[in-house]
């Protein structure tokens, strides 16, 4: 109390208004004492997998020295450079998963498949809410014209979540002064410290002489102001609110257009490129804790020929089979459906994952990604089998790969999540899953919320947490 009582004193003195000052030193004390910044984003693509494409390559029995570019198609191969923030997890189960319904329980551990109405909160959710922030939910073509139904109710919060379908809403909604009832105040503050001289950006840094080491953050706080000062680049914020090529493109493409638009596979690659913009920099900006971005509806029939692997998404691509060859499965036969879900995983990297490889501008020692949570996932393992759970793929008598639902984390979760190992808690699909429930209540222990349980689950995966 006595720093703060100082600090607006003295930014009085520096001829600042007094709400000015008081937005100074409340903002200022808080980013030096808070603890390091944390954010989950849920990224979720439907239909599965094909294994013999997808699964890492372990090096003997160190789990944590592996290669996600040395499979067939490589679905993982785009994350192969940021190998030390992942995790790939296998061996869990969906609780009441029949085929693509699987949507309607898997991020929620609700237990009774084939139920739309009943309320339930999916785990992010729970997370945001404890949090007491709004999440930021995207989708590119997540559900039908004609409205949501059980296909697309992948998000819950008592009822189902309808995903923001427009990019540009999401862009201006998350970005835009009226956000936060604080912007423009905080716009006046950041112009007024910008026109500190250098003589008074020294007597506040006076001020800081008695700090802990754990509160030394607010020198860099200053640090920051003396270089946007100094038209260095120090940015405090998303003020001047941040341009996103893809959002900019699409928004061109898009004027006068109807709702339609935004629900159209013509337009699919496009709103997943911008959608994606929004979610790195909405992370980036610290905008909201919690961001899910859903790409299609299951059981979507979008052709991919757009990437170069022609046929419907669901019906053509995902129901293709395994086929042997000769004592193996073969590499060919699923190429097209690889590529497809190799495509999302390239998209990802391109922009959201590269681009939290920068400087935190809340945690300046560190990189956006070392304080982010990206969860991976779909609603079934094995595309054309359709499976909720760990299954071995059998060609005659020997198994030649085991399918496990696909699920993976990339960053380091503001320092709480042990990453870069492929943990396996059932190896060779031989056992019994745990449940993915287990997975959800070890990210609300990474992002700071204690939860007792989701659905069944009750038993932390405490082996990625740190």
């Amino acid at each position: 109390m006595g720093l703060e009582r100082r600090l607006f004193l003295k930014a009085l003195g520096l001829g600042l208004t007094a709400p000015l000052a008081w937005e100074l030193c409340r903002s200022a004390t808080a980013y030096a004492q808070e603890a390091r910044p944390k954010r989950l984003m849920v990224f979720f693509t439907p239909h599965g997998v094909p294994p013999e494409h997808y699964n890492p390559v372990v090096n003997g029995s160190d789990r944590t020295s592996f290669a996600l570019n040395q499979t067939g198609a490589s679905i993982l191969g785009p994350l192969e450079p940021y190998k030390q923030y992942v995790n790939v997890l296998q061996g869990f189960s969906y609780p009441g998963g029949s085929t693509h319904e699987g949507i309607l329980t898997m991020l929620s551990s609700f237990g009774s498949s084939n139920d739309e109405t009943t309320p339930r909160t999916s785990f992010e959710h729970v997370i945001a809410n404890q949090l007491g922030a709004q999440p930021l939910v995207l989708g590119a073509v997540a559900h039908r014209v004609w409205g949501i139904d059980k296909d697309g109710k992948l998000i819950w919060d008592g009822q189902p979540v309808v995903p923001e379908k427009n990019p540009m809403l999401a862009f201006d909604g998350t970005f835009a002064k009226q956000a936060d009832p604080r912007a423009a105040m905080k716009a006046q503050l950041r112009e007024a410290l910008t026109s500190l001289t250098e003589k008074q950006i020294s007597t506040l840094n006076t001020e800081l002489s008695s700090l802990t080491k754990a509160q030394s953050k607010l020198q860099t706080h200053l640090e920051a102001v003396q270089a946007l000062r100094a038209g260095a680049g120090g940015q405090l914020s998303c003020s001047p609110v941040p341009s996103l090529p893809a959002v900019e493109s699409l928004r061109q493409a898009a004027a006068g257009q109807p709702d339609e638009f935004f629900l159209s596979e013509d337009n699919f690659p496009a709103l997943v490129a911008a959608q994606l913009e929004v979610a790195a920099q909405a992370i980036i900006c610290n905008a909201t804790p919690v961001i899910t971005f859903q790409a299609m509806y299951t059981n979507a029939d979008i052709n991919f020929a757009f990437m170069g692997s022609p046929g419907s998404h669901h019906s053509a691509l995902s129901h293709t089979g395994p086929q042997a060859q000769g004592t193996s499965l073969s590499l060919d036969t699923r190429t097209p459906f690889a590529n497809a879900q190799r495509w999302f995983y390239e998209r990802l990297v391109e922009h959201v994952v590269s681009r939290l490889t920068v400087q935190d501008p809340a945690d300046p020692q560190r990189q956006v990604i070392d304080n982010t949570i990206i969860y991976c996932v779909s609603e079934i393992g094995e595309g054309a089998w359709h499976t909720s759970k760990s299954t071995a793929i059998q060609l005659g008598a020997t198994p030649n790969a085991y399918s496990y639902l696909p699920i993976v984390t990339i960053g380091g979760g503001g320092g709480a999540l042990k990453a870069g190992q492929v943990l396996n808690v059932n190896p060779n699909a031989a056992g019994t899953d745990r449940p993915a429930g287990d997975i959800y209540l070890a990210l609300a222990r990474a992002m700071g919320v204690q939860v007792a349980s989701f659905g069944s689950a009750t038993n932390p995966l405490t082996e990625i947490l740190t």
